[in-house]
């Protein structure tokens, strides 16, 4: 009988490899012979390729069909793309030209403007602008007949 306790790494590692050296014999032979079982793959005779040769019209009557049922989804994608970058382009246009009429104000009164447009109040207006309540009041007034107030709220 063997002694396996006097088994080391080195006889367990070259059992191993023995071991492993038949399985990938085994495995490749499996492969040889799935090979040899197929057949080798039949290419048409002269006469066949004649009778199905296409004249460069016909070619091109499949190609763009092709080219149709291809293309005709992504042109679709690009279109409607293309319509809503024109929609948000239209709208920034109204905007500018809102902006446009407008008549201008003056330097001073330009930050209060936006702050009322931001929704702040009066008192607040007038402490970051250095500015009285009253007028505070005034550009929140001209900034709400302007629709300008509840834009940009944050």
């Amino acid at each position: 009988m063997i002694d396996l306790s006097a088994i080391g790494w080195k006889e367990a590692a070259l059992v191993a490899l023995v071991i492993l050296a038949a399985y990938m014999g085994y495995a490749l032979m499996r492969l040889s012979m799935m090979n040899a079982r197929q057949p080798p793959p039949q290419l048409p005779s002269s006469a066949e390729l004649a009778r199905r040769a296409l004249t460069p019209d016909d070619v091109e009557v499949q190609l763009d069909a092709l080219l149709d049922n291809r293309l005709a989804p992504l042109m679709q994608a690009l279109e409607a793309r293309l319509d809503l970058i024109e929609d948000r382009i239209d709208g920034v246009c109204r905007r500018i030209e809102t902006v446009n009429q407008l008549p201008p104000v003056a330097p001073q009164y330009s930050e209060a403007l936006s702050l009322a447009a931001r929704g702040l109040s009066a008192e607040d207006i007038a402490d970051q602008c250095d500015m009285s309540v009253g007028e505070a009041e005034l550009v929140r007034t001209l900034a709400k007949s302007r629709g300008m107030t509840g834009e940009g709220t944050a």
